[in-house]
Parts: structure tokens; sequence; C-alpha cells
């Protein structure tokens, strides 16, 4: 009798956790490690235009990718994918050579739009749809080893004011 209690309560204690683990995962997500790199999403804005046809929203912001390993990487594509409520995925995929030193690190300007016709009431400040984002880097290491870096990326709905430009002494990198 006391066994199958024991089983049941960790049965319980098992679905709670798992649950609780998942609900973390669904806030934003701004920066984490792979592999090879580390990666963080910052100078994020949320910037109304406007338009005769309604508002347009600009989510820009900047990824910051460091290499982590103490090798040099060169990065010969960079595979964007933006997920947006309501719309099918966007996928750009661009060729180049982005070449990344021993712990050194780049930034890629990312920007996502989003049109709301005038007849919608409800898209406004955190009632914007924000993207979701995956980025996939492949390249070679310095010993022609594959390196590819997934970064999913959730950021925040509404994002706050920053006067924290510390990325812009990163050197940016064009994608073309």
């Amino acid at each position: 009798m006391f066994i199958p209690f024991l089983r049941r309560s960790a049965s319980i204690f098992l679905c709670a956790l798992v649950l609780l683990s998942g609900c973390a995962s669904l806030g934003p997500k701004v920066q984490g490690e792979t592999e090879a790199v580390s990666w963080k999403a910052t100078d994020m804005k949320l910037e109304l235009r406007p338009t005769s046809n309604g508002n347009r929203y600009f989510y820009t912001f900047n990824l910051v990718v460091r290499e982590t390993r103490g090798s040099t990487i060169k990065f010969n594509e960079i595979v964007t994918t933006i997920y947006q409520p309501g719309v099918g995925p966007w996928t750009g995929t661009y060729q180049g050579d982005w070449p990344l030193g021993p712990r050194e690190a780049f930034r890629v300007p990312l920007q996502s739009t989003i049109s709301c016709l005038s007849t919608t009431p409800n898209c406004l400040g955190t009632n914007v749809p924000v993207p979701l984002w995956r980025i996939t880097m492949t390249g070679t290491d310095d010993q022609a080893r594959p390196v590819k870096a997934v970064m999913d990326l959730s950021l925040p709905a509404d994002p706050s004011p920053s006067s924290d430009r510390s990325s812009d002494a990163v050197p940016p990198i064009k994608l073309r």
C-alpha cells in the first residue's frame, strides 16, 4: 500500500517537473551557447511606422556571436528563418565569407517587419506578434572540421529602451 503511493507521488512529481521546465522555456530567449560559439541578442527595438494602409512595425536587433573554443572559424553560409504568428515562415539564405578568430566576435544586424491593417484594433504595443528566429551558421574551423551553430531566439514582445550600446564596439557583418 505504501509503495503504490510512492510510485504515484513520484509520477506526479515528475510530471509537474516536466511541465514547469517546459513553461520556463516559453519566455524570451535572447542568449545561448552552441558547441563553438556563444550568442546574444542586443539593442532590441520595436518601432511603429504608420502608413496609409495601416501600421507597420519594425523589430530590429543585433545578434552578437562570439567564438568560444579558441580556434578560428570561417562561416560560409548563414540561414535565417523567421516564424511569424499568422504567417508562414520566411527563410533567407546568405553565402559569404565571415571569419571569426579565437575569442573574437561579430554582430549581425537583423530586422523583421509586420504590417497591421488600420482595421485591426489589437495590433498595438505588446499585442504586436513577435517573430521567432532560427539562425543557422555553417562553416569550418582552422582544422577543416565542419562547424554548425543553430541559434533559436524568442525576443521580448515589447523590449525596454536601453542605453547600452556596447555591441556598437563589435564589428558588424553584412548578409548579402
